[in-house]
């Protein structure tokens, strides 16, 4: 579990710091907006980011009530991290 919050903490250095998401619009008909994979992943790191720095001994609770594993963290920071656009929406959804 360190080592996911050691990945968020370089996250944070990289400029993918931390703070709240911002909501979603509804789409036409009150359903949930459509997003993109890439959106999606985003908000799964800023949801999982935010609970392990709320609760850091949860973490391997944390990451399974998200359907993620130690590693599945790993490659979904990793993700997010190389690409450009991905780490942007993440540094604005965690200010």
């Amino acid at each position: 579990m360190t080592r996911a919050i050691m990945l968020l903490a370089v996250g944070a250095s990289l400029g993918l710091g931390a703070c709240q998401s911002k909501p979603q619009p509804a789409a036409e008909g009150g359903a949930a907006a459509s997003i993109t994979p890439a959106e999606h992943m985003v908000q799964q790191a800023v949801v999982v980011g935010k609970a392990l720095e709320a609760n850091p001994a949860a973490g391997d609770s944390i990451l399974a009530a998200h359907n993620l594993t130690r590693a599945g963290l790993d490659s979904l920071m990793y993700a997010i991290a190389a690409d450009s656009a991905m780490a942007r929406m993440y540094g604005e959804a965690m200010k």
